[in-house]
């Protein structure tokens, strides 16, 4: 199989994928490979599933918490990742860096993607996992999105995509892979659109973590209450596993401090999830992707 998939396109085997994880998890795959456009991912897919390899599309890898060793194949869409503005309706494909798009958008006066400058994952991704942050969101700025449905290239409007709360209909029907979407924003004051990235960047650097390896939020907030301050309240901040610690700078973030493994952030997910679920009868939602 390795050797008809190289045929098609850029294929690693045994792999280190700690490049390709902002846990900086040490862990490797049996496959990784590259398509270069959506005609080799399809051929691609098509000797994946006749060899009976199981697989996911690993965006820029800052919501998952991968294994030590994954036994199928990884795909990489970073050569999808072409941008195209046309007024107020930007095309944009799955590869593409979202806070590199916020950026460039926010520069040129666009307005409704400020808070997505500090999110370092692919547009594919932001739309799997609806990303957020202050009170916004994917779904509120996506038009529709066109997939990849085993062999079948369809497109779907917003409303068919299913968005919640940090989810969608894509967590739920894995075989769909992003391909590209449009995105439609307005124009708006250069001068505010700065200062609100400024003041959120500096508020980030100020409460967040940054310096270690994270994927950000662990857990979804429950309904009215912030996740961290659930997390805080009960004393967790510092709490270490292997290499793993629930941050002291901001309680839902576990950061990998000192070569932590996915068995080290799992301890601790499950640590917090039972003492928040003594402690106030509520159930942590993982925000994050555990991959088997």
């Amino acid at each position: 199989m390795i050797k008809e998939l190289s045929k098609i396109c850029k294929t690693l085997e045994n792999e280190s994928l700690k490049k390709y994880n902002t846990y900086k998890l040490d862990c490797y795959c049996k496959i990784i490979i590259f398509p270069s456009n959506i005609e080799q991912l399809i051929e691609s897919l098509k000797i994946i599933k006749k060899n009976n390899y199981k697989w996911f599309v690993l965006g820029n890898g800052s919501n998952i918490i991968l294994p030590k060793y994954y036994d199928g194949v990884i795909i990489k869409l970073d050569n999808l990742n072409k941008c195209a503005i046309n007024d107020n309706m930007i095309y944009v494909e799955s590869g593409y860096m979202l806070n590199k798009l916020a950026n460039e958008l926010s520069n040129k006066g666009y307005t409704g993607i400020e808070w997505a400058t500090g999110i370092p994952g692919t547009i594919g991704g932001a739309i799997y996992g609806n990303a957020g942050a202050y009170k916004s969101s994917m779904s509120e700025i996506l038009v529709d999105v066109t997939l990849l449905d085993n062999e079948k290239i369809v497109t779907l409007e917003n409303k068919e995509l299913e968005f919640k709360y940090r989810d969608s209909l894509l967590k739920h029907k894995k075989d769909l892979i992003v391909l590209s979407c449009n995105i439609k924003l307005e124009k708006g004051s250069k001068e505010e659109i700065k200062k609100t990235i400024e003041e959120r960047t500096l508020k980030r650097i100020e409460t967040q973590p940054l310096e270690y390896p994270n994927c950000g939020s662990v857990f979804r907030n429950p309904e009215g209450v912030s996740a961290g301050k659930l997390i805080d309240d009960s004393g967790l901040k510092g709490f270490t596993e292997g290499g793993a610690r629930i941050s002291e700078k901001h309680a839902n973030f576990i950061i990998n401090y000192d070569n932590a493994t996915s068995e080290d952030i799992i301890k601790l997910i499950h640590l917090i999830k039972d003492k928040i679920k003594k402690n106030y009868n509520i159930d942590l939602v993982l925000e994050q992707e555990i991959i088997k």
